[in-house]
C-alpha cells in the first residue's frame, strides 16, 4: 500500500483490509454494485437469446455513476474524479470557463473535501444510533412472553407491555393466509434454457390466479390453456409473490351533498359544437392487427428502426411499417406486452423439455 493511500485512510479514520484476488465475494460493496448493474440490464434486455445487453450497458453504467448516492449524498463519478460529469446536453447548453487558476481550484477542492468529511462523520454517527435503536426494538418485539417478563422494566412499563401482549395475542388469529383465492401472484421459475445466463433471465412469470389453498405453505394456481406454461399447478409459497394491485377508489366526498336547489340547469343544445376533426380522414387506413415485428440490420451510417408487419382493413397484403407510421397506440401496447411475455417464456426451461 502506498504512503499516500495510508495517509488518506488515516485522515478518513477508516481501516483498509486486503481481499483475495479473483474472489468478488470478499468485497461486499463491489458485489452490491454488480448486482445493481445486473438488475438494470435485466430490465432493458429484450432479446430472448440475450445478445443485445452490450448495446445498453455503457449508457446504464453512465446513468448509475451519475446518479446521487443516498448514503454519501454525492454521485460515484464525483467521488472518483472530483468533478461532476458533463452530459451531452450540458456540453451543448453551457460553456466551460477558461483561464481559471489551478491554485484556486485546488484550494476550493480541499475545502469541499473537508466539508464532505465532516458531513460523512456526522451522518455515520446518526446512522449508527438509528440502527442500534432499530435492532434493539426488533429484538424486544421478537421476545416471547416469558422473555419479556424476565426483562427488568418499570412497573408502569411492565403493566402496559403485559396488557399489549395479551391484547395482541387475542386479536391476532392463529393462522393467517398469505394469498386469498382469486388474487394474482408472480411465479418464480429457477430453471432457464441451456446457453442462457440466469442473471439476465426473467424468472418471475405470470401473473397467475390463485385457485385454492392446498396446505399451509402450498397453493394451487390457475393455468390458462393458451398460456404456454407446462408445470405442476401446486407450488410452494416461497415461489410466489403478490402482485401490487391498484388501491380502492377514494370514497371521500370533496364537495357537500348536492341538492336540487343547487343544481344548474344545463341544456346540451346550448353548448358550442365540437371543432375537433379526426386525423384519419386524410386517406389513412385502419389497422386490423399487428402480425409480427423485425429489427433490420444496422449500418455504420444509419441506426436500425424497428418495423411492424401490419394487416390493413382496405388491403389484402400486409406491409412492414415503422413505428412512426402507426396511430394505434392501444393495439401496439398490447402487442409489445404480449411479445415481452413470449420472450420471457422462451428463456424458461420447463420440466417437460428435459
Amino acid at each position: 500500500m502506498s504512503e499516500v493511500f495510508q495517509a488518506f485512510t488515516e485522515m478518513m479514520q477508516s481501516r483498509s483490509r486486503a481481499t483475495l484476488s479473483y474472489r468478488p465475494q470478499a468485497n461486499g460493496q463491489q458485489e452490491r454494485s454488480v448486482k445493481t448493474v445486473m438488475q438494470s440490464i435485466k430490465v432493458y434486455v429484450e432479446d430472448p437469446l440475450q445478445q443485445d445487453w452490450d448495446e445498453i450497458v455503457e449508457r446504464l453504467v453512465f446513468a448509475i455513476n451519475t446518479s446521487l448516492d443516498t448514503t454519501r449524498k454525492e454521485t460515484p463519478f464525483y467521488l472518483v474524479h472530483g468533478w461532476d460529469a458533463h452530459s451531452t446536453l450540458q456540453a451543448m447548453t453551457t460553456s466551460l470557463r477558461r483561464g481559471t487558476g489551478k491554485q484556486s481550484d485546488a484550494l476550493m477542492w480541499c475545502r469541499e473535501v473537508n466539508r464532505q468529511q465532516e458531513i460523512a462523520f456526522e451522518m455515520a454517527k446518526q446512522y449508527q444510533a438509528t440502527e442500534k435503536a432499530r435492532r434493539g426494538r426488533e429484538h424486544n418485539e421478537a421476545l416471547s412472553r416469558r422473555e419479556r417478563a424476565a426483562v427488568p422494566q418499570s412497573p408502569e412499563g411492565a403493566t402496559s407491555a403485559t396488557h399489549e401482549s395479551t391484547a395482541n395475542d387475542e386479536s391476532e388469529p392463529a393462522t393467517r393466509s398469505l394469498f386469498e383465492p382469486g388474487s394474482r401472484v408472480w411465479l418464480y421459475m429457477e430453471r432457464v434454457k441451456p446457453g442462457l445466463t440466469k442473471k439476465l433471465a426473467h424468472r418471475w412469470h405470470g401473473p397467475f390466479r390463485v385457485k385454492r389453498k392446498v396446505e399451509e405453505y402450498a397453493y394451487e394456481l390457475e393455468l390458462p390453456d393458451r398460456s404456454g406454461y407446462r408445470l405442476y399447478p401446486i407450488v410452494h409459497v416461497s415461489r410466489l409473490k403478490a402482485v401490487s394491485e391498484f388501491g380502492d377508489r377514494p370514497r371521500t366526498r370533496l364537495a357537500p351533498d348536492v341538492t336540487e336547489d343547487s343544481r344548474f340547469d344545463l341544456d346540451e343544445e346550448l353548448l358550442p359544437e365540437d371543432s375537433w376533426e379526426p386525423d384519419g380522414l386524410a386517406g389513412e387506413s385502419e389497422v386490423l392487427e399487428i402480425l409480427d415485428d423485425r429489427m433490420p440490420m444496422s449500418t455504420r451510417t444509419g441506426r436500425s428502426i424497428r418495423e411492424f408487419k401490419i394487416k390493413w382493413a382496405d388491403q389484402d397484403e400486409p406491409t412492414w411499417e415503422p413505428m412512426s407510421n402507426l396511430s394505434c397506440g392501444g393495439m401496439l401496447y398490447d402487442y409489445l406486452q404480449r411479445k415481452k411475455r413470449e420472450h420471457r417464456l422462451q428463456m424458461v426451461q420447463v420440466a417437460d423439455e428435459d
